[in-house]
């Protein structure tokens, strides 16, 4: 089982609300456009070519949606990201540099800093070799991990321009009592209540 599986069911237990496992938004994209990003379109396109984005792929490849891992409706209106291993690499890093001053964040920035710097290394050597393909819009070595932290702003900048509430991250090492079941029942529940009070 996903490890984001467990993570999300146990949100809904202390939201009490379910959430959505498969929802899109017209504004959630897998290319830039000035009209879903309106004034943080420039640094987007700043990062892009920071990360020697290919702009001829990116605009050849198919239209697509970015999934969010879930979406938690009214009263809550945001999207839920759990963030594992992989999602902590230098690219990652790079994008803090671009954040506008005014995007709305639910989750501690320098927290994320510092998970980037300690598990860069680990974060790109993780999983099967797909994770470190060429694609079309990042055509090099570790392209897929570029693309992950591309996309992750996205994630990040859109939601609050299109009328939802900061997306809401939790990271694979803040809920590490969890997954090693070192936590369960409710010793769980109140350790994941106390996180998203720190959020919400």
């Amino acid at each position: 089982m996903r490890l984001e599986v467990g993570i999300i069911a146990l949100v809904e237990e202390v939201l009490e609300t379910p959430a959505e496992r498969r929802a899109q938004f017209e504004w959630l994209r897998n290319k830039p456009s000035r009209e879903d990003f309106g004034s943080f379109y420039d640094a987007l396109m700043q990062l892009y070519h920071e990360f020697n984005g290919d702009w001829e792929g990116t605009t050849a490849k198919s239209d697509g949606y970015l999934t969010p891992d879930a979406y938690f409706p009214e009263p809550y209106h945001f999207i839920f990201e759990f963030d594992e291993l992989q999602h902590f690499t230098q690219f990652r890093e790079t994008t803090f540099r671009y954040y506008p001053n005014d995007v709305p964040l639910s989750y501690k920035k320098e927290k994320y800093l510092k998970f980037c710097q300690q598990y860069h290394a680990a974060a790109l050597a993780k999983g099967p070799d797909r994770f470190r393909r060429h694609t079309a819009d990042f055509p090099y070595m570790n392209g897929r991990a570029a693309q992950r932290a591309f996309f992750d702003t996205f994630r990040d900048w859109l939601p609050t321009k299109h009328g939802l509430n900061p997306t809401l991250r939790l990271a694979e090492f803040e809920v590490t009592p969890i997954l090693k079941g070192e936590l369960t029942g409710d010793a769980a529940k109140n350790y994941m209540t106390q996180l998203l009070n720190e959020r919400l």
